[in-house]
């Protein structure tokens, strides 16, 4: 799995902000943190072949792209548009987390692709992700099989030369989880934020959904060119509650896990 994305572009020299641009290529120059601009991206099904017919698309998206930038949809490759609901995470980073959900079963063995659609551009069809569905629907939940100590981390002294930020942020390390019958499955993590009193609400939207890479989930910005954030409270601690999901949007039980803010460290 991957924490997908690149953070909006950004070059900060030790003076302060020397250039912002999501557009035009960036030059590094010396002592400076140069971040490449934040792109859409598939995160999952994301070029399989064996995709269940019941499958949620997730895409994360540049906030920057704004309430006119043109809709994603789902597509029969080559072929006629698959009509579908949408949901949108949005934790404060410079990417959003979009789910799209189909509103019947997708075909089986059937190719299909990702796209934003302009009439008015050229091209007006953008892919830029695709999968095929197997023969059947998942419907089985999957399951957090470890789920290992979360760490908090600040940098007291960042430098913004060396893309680094005071925090703080989380990292949960041993993290693995698994979805019966589909062992290849590209899993996700939904995460909600407690309340001051420890209590999760998962009948409320997640306040992020993050990918784990290396065995290990990063929640919050942990650099200037990371695109990924998560209201982390100003307090001592704070309560996570957290889920696997699978492709299909089936979840897992829900894990609590307290994070001691207070003895953040260095990374």
């Amino acid at each position: 799995m991957r924490r997908a994305g690149v953070s909006l572009a950004v070059i900060l020299g030790v003076g302060g902000l020397v250039a912002l641009s999501a557009t035009e290529p960036l030059e590094r120059e010396a002592g400076a943190c140069s971040c490449a601009a934040a792109t859409i991206t598939l995160a999952g099904p994301d070029r399989v072949d064996d995709a269940p017919r019941n499958a949620r698309v997730r895409v994360e998206v540049p906030q920057a792209r704004g309430p006119s930038a043109r809709p994603v949809v789902l597509r029969v490759h080559g072929g006629s548009e698959v009509p579908t609901s949408s949901r949108t995470t949005a934790s404060g980073g410079a990417l959003s987390t979009l789910e799209l959900v189909p509103g019947a079963p997708l075909a089986a063995a059937t190719q299909y692709e990702v796209a934003t659609v302009d009439p008015a551009s050229v091209p007006a069809i953008t892919v830029f992700g695709t999968f095929r569905t197997g023969s059947a629907s998942d419907v089985t939940a999957p399951r957090i099989d470890a789920l290992g100590a979360a760490s908090a981390f600040k940098i007291a002294n960042a430098r913004g030369e060396a893309c680094q930020i005071q925090g703080p942020w989380v990292i949960i390390e041993d993290v693995h989880a698994s979805d019966p019958g589909r062992p290849d499955a590209q899993l996700a993590f939904a995460v909600w934020l407690g309340d001051a009193a420890g209590n999760v609400d998962t009948r409320r939207p997640p306040t992020a959904i993050v990918w784990s890479r290396e065995d290990r989930l990063t929640i919050g910005q942990s650099s200037l060119c990371d695109p990924h954030a998560f209201p982390i409270p100003k307090a001592t601690s704070m309560v996570l509650g957290i889920a696997a999901l699978d492709e299909a949007g089936n979840q897992s039980t829900l894990r609590r896990v307290r994070v001691d803010l207070a003895a953040a460290r260095q990374p």
